[in-house]
């Protein structure tokens, strides 16, 4: 899926010198490599991106007659770790997915997901959208930036409205009027109520100027009229559908 590994000629293009050089530096510099930048005869020569970290720090002070030990010094201390330049080498190397570290520790600040580490299910899945809409109307209110993020927010909400919906209503699909009848025969069925005038609202507001979850996806504008929101009173009315369905899901005996 990505590279892990690199050989000597794609290394001394990355690095703009030759093959010739890099093998120079594998044996000169072999006690801060990888056992493979120097394989035993009949093996192939590769490099890890830790290999790659190393060369990148010879190479900044690598001149015509070069200061072996000077270099060997810095590399002693890891100096090849917080530098810039050589950071944003690396960075431009490393796939943004990998495998799991084996060397987490409580300095880390990354994500984990995949295999034992599901993403959420729908329920889940609506919260996350929501915090996302959430935290970017709060940048918008407090950098005057509403207009600017008011798309990606919106469509964090309707994302987040419409996985709510399919939580409790088991049903696929964008169209948030038909899950919002659904929604309505379940709550009538199962505990003889209504759904909110409130939540009616809200959600047929956002079916209303996004029907099939492209608008603010994809910034298609469909209403002929000019229409104007305040995007505090969404983030209020979404706080509250976020209640909404969560007691909807512990009266069905879903306590997640």
């Amino acid at each position: 899926m990505y590279v892990k590994t690199f050989g000597v000629a794609e290394t001394a293009r990355m690095l703009e010198t030759n093959i010739d050089t890099i093998k120079k530096w594998c044996y000169l510099f072999k006690t801060y490599l990888s056992a493979n930048a120097n394989p035993v005869k009949g093996k192939s020569r590769f490099f890890t991106i830790e290999d790659v970290r190393v060369f990148c720090y010879i190479y900044l002070y690598w001149e015509d007659e070069p200061d072996i030990e000077c270099i060997k010094m810095g590399l002693n201390i890891n100096s090849q770790y917080d530098n810039l330049p050589i950071d944003n080498t690396i960075k431009a190397l490393v796939p943004v997915f990998v495998p799991m570290p084996n060397d987490i520790d409580e300095t880390w600040q990354g994500v984990v997901f995949g295999g034992e580490f599901e993403l959420g299910g729908f329920y889940e899945s609506a919260n996350s959208f929501k915090l996302a809409g959430d935290r970017l109307i709060e940048i918008g209110l407090g950098n005057y930036e509403q207009r600017d993020l008011f798309q990606p927010a919106m469509y964090s909400y309707r994302h987040a409205l419409e996985l709510y919906l399919k939580s409790v209503v088991g049903q696929r699909g964008h169209d948030l009027k038909y899950l919002l009848d659904k929604l309505k025969v379940l709550l009538k069925k199962k505990w003889s109520q209504e759904v909110p005038i409130w939540l009616q609202n809200l959600i047929l507001s956002f079916h209303s100027v996004d029907p099939g979850s492209t608008s603010f996806r994809y910034g298609i504008t469909l209403s002929k009229e000019e229409l104007y929101t305040d995007m505090s009173h969404i983030k209020d009315l979404m706080d509250w559908a976020m209640q909404a369905f969560t007691n909807i899901k512990k009266a069905g005996g879903d306590t997640d």
